[in-house]
């Protein structure tokens, strides 16, 4: 597949940055770390020719960038044999041209004598929708990377959403030692990504764990068929660690617990990946769906909250958390932050794994959406309270920005009803 990168450079570093630090520097030290990634381990986007994956050929590589703030980080991207084009600042805000260079470059390769399978664009710039949908009107893929919360249409105009989690594990190597806690149901973007190891040698894997599979698939049957209905991926993931030990590295060679779960003989089993987390269950059995009460330990259902979130999650992705999952969260953040120095991937983690102990089904996109939606709200860890009942409210305040941009309008009463949901419990004690 005859692929083409553009990466808008001043806005992912900036996303990046205001995440964590240190995973912005290393996007912009380190690019072919994340090339090497999206060549071998980042999936076709839908439509792509048969084998498109594994044989994606960056033919272009362009980087759009601002020398005057971030001219340190042009050897890297040339020894990673980019194009790099200088946007300087053209107004007293600091506003550059990047936007029109690309859009103008994509055009012009769509014109091109190379027929160009697949474009691939880094950027949350939702002025880029219009070339999207001119190049889905020409028949080529589009890939995108949008660090933060893209626009819905921005989202839906592209071919394939690469999930920034998955990029800053799997791209940039900030990987976790253990991601099994949520099965392959946080599969929200690609998921094909090799194992690392240790290190920053991208080429370092996990040594390969031995297994039954038929041994395995067993145990997974009879556990779906005590349950009588159907059992969330992440119980599937747990259940394959008590009996494989420490698979979860590497997932028996297929990077990530949905591979290897897709890879096993369940017959007649069947799975359904549309409801976050994902389910297994028995022929007939009716799938928990999008919008519809799960299988939490919680009563989803009986949340007062529900109708009004999920309106908002329909316009921008709010996770659809009970009052009680959303409290025990931002309490165990603020838990978190009060005992570790804060980091993206390693707060996360642990806020995870206490309230998966706890028993709440709180997967890992769902803390990744409230961290990250508190971080770009433009809150920083240890400069300001850090206290739940804060750090609730500054993430229903991005939460609202967000609504606006989708045009999505609450009222009073609404608004204070997001509120009282990302209120904590135990600030009414």
């Amino acid at each position: 597949m005859k692929s083409a990168l553009f990466v808008d450079f001043d806005n992912v570093y900036s996303g990046l940055r205001r995440l964590d630090p240190e995973i912005a520097d290393r996007f912009a030290q380190q690019p072919m770390r994340w090339i090497e990634w999206l060549t071998r381990s980042l999936p076709a986007p839908p439509h792509a020719p048969p084998g498109a994956a594994s044989s994606r050929r960056l033919l272009v590589r362009r980087c759009y960038l601002n020398p005057q703030a971030y001219q340190r980080f042009r050897p890297a991207f040339n020894r990673a044999g980019f194009e790099i084009i200088d946007c300087p600042p053209m107004t007293s805000e600091g506003k550059t041209s990047t936007d029109i260079h690309m859009v103008l470059d994509i055009v012009d390769l769509l014109q091109h004598e190379v027929h160009y399978d697949e474009f691939i664009v880094f950027s949350a710039d939702a002025d880029f929708t219009p070339v999207l949908r001119k190049l889905r009107r020409w028949d080529r893929r589009t890939t995108v990377l949008a660090i933060g919360f893209p626009s819905a249409a921005y989202q839906a105009s592209a071919d394939l959403l690469i999930d920034q989690d998955e990029f800053v594990r799997g791209g940039l190597g900030f990987d976790e030692a253990d991601d099994a806690g949520d099965g392959a149901g946080d599969d929200t973007g690609p998921t094909d990504r090799r194992a690392e190891g240790s290190g920053d040698d991208p080429d370092t894997a996990a040594p390969a764990v031995s297994f039954d599979p038929v041994a395995l698939a067993d145990l997974i049957r009879a556990e779906v068929e005590r349950a009588r209905r159907p059992v969330a991926c992440g119980r599937i993931a747990q259940i394959a660690i008590a009996q494989c030990g420490p698979i979860s590295a590497d997932w028996g060679g297929k990077g990530t617990f949905r591979r290897f779960l897709e890879a096993l003989d369940l017959r007649p089993l069947v799975i359904d990946w549309s409801t976050a987390g994902g389910y297994i269950a028995l022929p007939g059995m009716p799938m928990p769906h999008a919008g519809a009460p799960d299988s939490r330990s919680h009563d989803v259902a009986a949340d007062p909250h529900r109708p009004l979130l999920l309106q908002v999650n329909a316009a921008m992705g709010l996770p659809l958390l009970t009052s009680a999952e959303i409290g025990f969260l931002l309490d165990c953040l603020a838990a978190d932050v009060a005992e570790h120095p804060f980091n993206l991937t390693q707060t996360g983690k642990r806020v995870r794994d206490r309230c998966r102990d706890a028993g709440y089904g709180i997967s890992r996109s769902d803390v990744s959406f409230v961290l990250s939606g508190i971080l770009l709200g433009g809150h920083y860890f240890g400069h300001g309270p850090d206290d739940a009942v804060s750090l609730g409210q500054k993430l229903i305040d991005n939460v609202l920005r967000l609504c606006l941009r989708e045009q999505l309008v609450l009222d009073e009463s609404q608004i204070a009803q997001l509120r009282a949901w990302a209120t904590p419990a135990s600030a009414t004690r």
